[in-house]
């Protein structure tokens, strides 16, 4: 049976980990996603962080947590990377003790100093993907032993982001061949960016972890907004997600926060469809 969790951006107290884990416990979720930097994992007390060890044990749920999305892991100032890079050992860290299964990684934006992103060369954006690349291969090893995986997550398609199409951001996880490295698949952002079918072809046995949420649009336009909608209201096609998660045993997230003020109803609807869908 396909197992479901959602992100901390779907409910109305985001910076509370005791909320989220009594969310979940309560609407029949069987994990969690803690998004920074609402929650930052080893910002979390003593007190919290053994809580929430022990409300995983006892109602089996399973944790995934989602890397500040403004981390910038391509920046050409190798300061921003350091400090991006020491920001992720210490959540490594802390989730491997928490039995966290995934941390979600956003290639990021480009950023180089003085020119505006719409502004930045090809030349500048293959040095912003090795910057990337081997952002990711030092924090590999600690990951390893900590046993999490770092999911790189598929985004909408941008001409800001240093990761602009599934292809690149297979090769880029091929690159750092690890086996505590593989793909976040991220539903909305690969009907907007390319295509869902065509993501899971092309990133295939990368995919670690799941992430749903509906939009609007013609799929592959290239422009479709982040929209995350509630399931079932939006344009997205299920089928071929859920024999993926059928198969592979991942824990779905929801994201379908949508910036409304009834997230949380959008969030325990759209479990009842996926339920209704998948089982």
């Amino acid at each position: 049976m396909t197992e479901y969790s959602f992100a901390t951006s779907c409910i109305d107290n985001p910076e509370s980990v005791r909320y989220a884990v009594e969310f979940a416990i309560e609407h029949g979720f069987n994990g969690v996603e803690f998004n920074s930097p609402d929650i930052y994992l080893s910002k979390q007390s003593l007190a919290d962080l053994s809580w929430m060890l022990e409300m995983s044990q006892e109602h089996s749920l399973r944790y995934t947590h989602h890397f500040p999305p403004s981390a910038l892991p391509g920046s050409h100032v190798e300061t921003t990377r350091e400090r991006d890079l020491e920001e992720l050992s210490q959540e490594i860290f802390v989730a491997g003790e928490l039995g966290v299964e995934v941390i979600v990684i956003h290639p990021g934006r480009l950023h180089v100093p003085d020119v505006e992103r719409e502004d930045v060369s090809e030349a500048d954006r293959a040095v912003s993907i090795s910057y990337f690349i081997d952002w990711v291969k030092s924090a590999a090893p600690e990951a390893e032993k900590a046993g999490v995986v770092l999911g790189l997550e598929n985004m909408h398609y941008n001409p800001g982001w240093v990761i602009r199409a599934h292809q690149e951001l297979a090769d880029a996880v091929d690159e750092i061949d690890s086996p505590a490295v593989g793909n976040t698949f991220d539903v909305g952002h690969a009907w907007g960016s390319g295509g869902i079918d065509a993501g899971i072809k092309i990133f295939g046995g990368r995919i670690k972890h799941v992430q749903v949420h509906d939009c609007r649009g013609p799929e592959g336009a290239r422009n479709v907004r982040d929209q995350h909608m509630e399931i079932g209201t939006g344009v997205l096609k299920w089928d071929a997600i859920g024999e993926l998660v059928a198969t592979k045993g991942f824990v779905v997230a929801l994201e379908t926060s949508g910036f409304r003020d009834d997230r949380e109803e959008v969030c325990v609807r759209s479990l009842g469809v996926l339920r209704d869908l998948w089982g």
